[in-house]
């Protein structure tokens, strides 16, 4: 579950934590500190004292999240990388072999979406496993009443026929 300390991000890490409680699985946090050194890396040598120190500004925001975001009954993992997001959110979920990814999108569309890119899209085109995006605003909690225009029908498998 990568999160980035949005709104969206924390009732997002709640929803992972309550299907991580329900299927007693595990859940491992991800945040990522942003650092692009460019084509060629100039500059990357001297920023790396500040690289640690944003990492473990981080890492302290992360514990604090956490523990507002997930529940007693989940325990979590905690991880803070550094790079692009997109592609260590992929590494992070090959590295620990995870059964899928859970993340919040920001809800840019259009021009805004154009211009920043979009870290769910890479994610959901490259990760090794399924992904699951969660919308910005409020989770549905209860079953949805169909849209106007769409049929739901139920298949029987043949052991319930």
């Amino acid at each position: 579950m990568p999160v980035d300390f949005s709104d969206s991000s924390a009732r997002a890490l709640r929803h992972a934590a309550k299907r991580v409680a329900e299927s007693r699985g595990s859940l491992i946090v991800v945040h990522v500190v942003p650092a692009d050194y460019g084509w060629l890396g100039i500059g990357r040598d001297e920023l790396r004292d500040l690289d640690r120190s944003l990492q473990r500004q981080a890492a302290d925001r992360l514990r604090a999240f956490a523990e507002e975001n997930v529940g007693d009954d989940v325990s979590a993992d905690l991880e803070v990388r550094l790079g692009q997001p997109a592609e260590q959110i992929i590494a992070a979920a090959r590295d620990s072999k995870c059964d899928s990814i859970m993340l919040s999108t920001r809800g840019l569309t259009g021009l805004d979406r154009y211009l920043i890119g979009s870290v769910a899209h890479r994610v959901a085109e490259l990760a090794p496993c399924p992904v699951v995006l969660l919308r910005p605003g409020k989770l549905a909690s209860g079953r949805q009443q169909n849209p106007l225009g769409v049929l739901r029908l139920k298949h029987k498998s043949k052991a319930q026929r």
